[in-house]
């Protein structure tokens, strides 16, 4: 599954770059109220990028355990008659 969302994050990063230069090119655009429009367009799609970029880095590679897992069972509370500790 974590493998499923290392691909997906790509495909959006690579979706993402040329649709936001291509669709949102505020910077070619005379009038102001439509370049505050595309604008704020812009950089809604970067806020997304950079959602996605951090997502392939950090999703857990195939067969790893997810390090919330890890962290929630070192916080679990011992148990009545365990000695491990």
């Amino acid at each position: 599954m974590a493998g499923h969302a290392r691909a997906g994050a790509w495909l959006l990063v690579a979706f993402l770059v040329p649709v936001t230069l291509a669709m949102h090119a505020f910077w070619n655009v005379p009038d102001p109220m439509m370049r505050q429009i595309l604008m704020a367009f812009f950089m809604k799609n970067l806020a997304m990028l950079g959602g996605a970029l951090l997502t392939s880095v950090i999703a857990p590679k195939r067969g790893q355990i997810p390090l919330l897992r890890l962290r929630l069972e070192a916080r679990r509370a011992p148990q009545k008659g365990d000695t491990s500790i």
